[in-house]
């Protein structure tokens, strides 16, 4: 190797060329920061949106459905039916009570059943409830539209939701007879009156959900041969004060419960069709990223390469003057590097405005689009939400993309020779 190959500068040198470098040609250097920062801003809008839709459509799922932790009969899941249920439900509520739970713990019963009045029959599930302080029945209870909804107060109470009172053509003090078959083949059947009309907006619940006390949907166990005095359920619904310590309950649950022939699962497990709804749309967002680092990645290799070609004279003298071509290969990479932190720095202060704004403020789509869908519900105002995972992953994405992109013109300037450059 020759002598002057081996020249190399200082560190600091090549860093003060590379600034300098960079702002030869301000005006291309604002215009590729300002695009960068556009696009950066717009794909955290379109991610706090999506994360934001998505974790209120999990709260309201949660609050309706059963719970971030749910424990119910092995086989239930797969195949619900009305003979399975928790037969020692005392025993098993006084477990959930010694493990002292970081929040609420409510006891159900859920029955798929027949309801009648004289006007028409409607197949429905029955949804027990031991007290007022339960979520699904604070919930419900707020969009009552007729009666008090007080179910604890009458024995055979029931909430009914809008649209199964019209089909059953019942109001407020209205009998219905609902009725469940056993086991054997045979039926039972008990006299309900409603206390109240909810409208939740959930067609699924609203026309297929009756609501009733603990105590009398259990009479219907107690007919599949439950003892009243083991008080027996068909789950425990655990609400969390923690939502991100739902992995540990459900390891510590299985080792309590494993052997009783019971599941302990989480709620990803309970609402699979809310879980594939989130990751499809979660894609449709990423397909919108990458778009979006296209546009990056266009915009950095304009500028890096356009920069390489306008100094394909000044690299050839470097060379000739003994310059390394790894010095070269490093300066034009250094150049990259402070164009990318640059974009990502722009990005965040687009970006992070943006998300701000919208954090504190929302977007009402509830004229936009049906907030309904996947079996819950979101939000009619959505705030932008992005956690720490989301923007040290969003930061990653544009510093990979942009340094990968300053390969290429880098290699370029290094592949540079005296000669040749001189000729250009």
């Amino acid at each position: 190797m020759k002598q002057r190959d081996l020249k190399i500068l200082p560190a600091h040198l090549l860093i003060m060329l590379a600034w300098r470098n960079l702002w030869r040609h301000r005006r291309r250097t604002l215009i590729t920061l300002s695009s960068i920062a556009i696009g950066f801003g717009l794909a955290v809008l379109f991610i706090g949106l999506g994360d934001g839709s998505h974790n209120s459509m999990i709260r309201n799922a949660i609050k309706l459905g059963e719970g971030h932790v749910t424990v119910q009969p092995n086989d239930y899941l797969i195949a619900p039916a009305n003979h399975k249920f928790i037969t020692h439900g005392k025993s098993i509520a006084n477990e959930l009570g010694k493990l002292e739970i970081q929040g609420q713990v409510n006891p159900r019963i859920s029955l798929e059943v027949l309801a009648s009045t004289a006007n028409n029959s409607v197949g429905t599930a029955l949804e027990g409830v031991a007290n007022a302080d339960d979520r699904r029945f604070a919930v419900l209870r707020q969009d009552l539209i007729q009666g008090d909804g007080d179910i604890f107060r009458m024995e055979r109470g029931v909430l009914i939701g809008e649209k199964l009172a019209k089909k059953l053509k019942a109001k407020i003090g209205s009998k219905i007879v609902i009725m469940a078959g056993k086991q054997g083949g045979d039926s039972q059947s008990q006299l309900a009156r409603v206390a109240g009309v909810f409208q939740s907006g959930l067609n699924e619940i609203d026309s297929y959900v009756i609501v009733s006390n603990l105590q009398f949907a259990r009479q219907f166990l107690i007919g599949e041969g439950g003892a009243e005095e083991l008080e027996p359920v068909t789950r425990y619904a655990v609400f969390l004060d923690d939502p991100d310590s739902v992995t540990e309950w459900v390891d510590l649950l299985n080792t309590t419960f494993g052997k009783n022939n019971i599941s302990v699962l989480d709620w990803q497990q309970m609402m699979p069709q809310l879980v594939q709804f989130i990751a499809i749309d979660d894609a449709g967002n990423y397909v919108f990223l990458v778009l979006i680092l296209i546009m990056v990645v266009i915009g950095i290799i304009n500028t890096v390469l356009m920069s390489v070609l306008e100094r394909t004279k000044e690299f050839g003298l470097l060379r000739a003057l003994g310059v390394n071509r790894t010095y070269l290969l490093l300066l034009v990479f250094c150049e990259t590097l402070f164009l990318s932190m640059l974009s990502v720095f722009c990005g965040w202060i687009a970006g992070g405005s943006i998300h701000w704004w919208f954090s504190h403020y929302g977007i009402d789509f509830s004229e936009l689009m049906s907030t309904e869908m996947a079996g819950t519900h979101m939000d009619s105002i959505i705030y932008t939400e992005l956690s720490l995972d989301r923007v040290i992953q969003l930061t990653c994405i544009i510093l990979a993309a942009t340094l990968i992109t300053g390969i290429y013109p880098a290699i370029k300037a290094a592949r540079v020779t005296p000669v040749e450059a001189l000729h250009t």
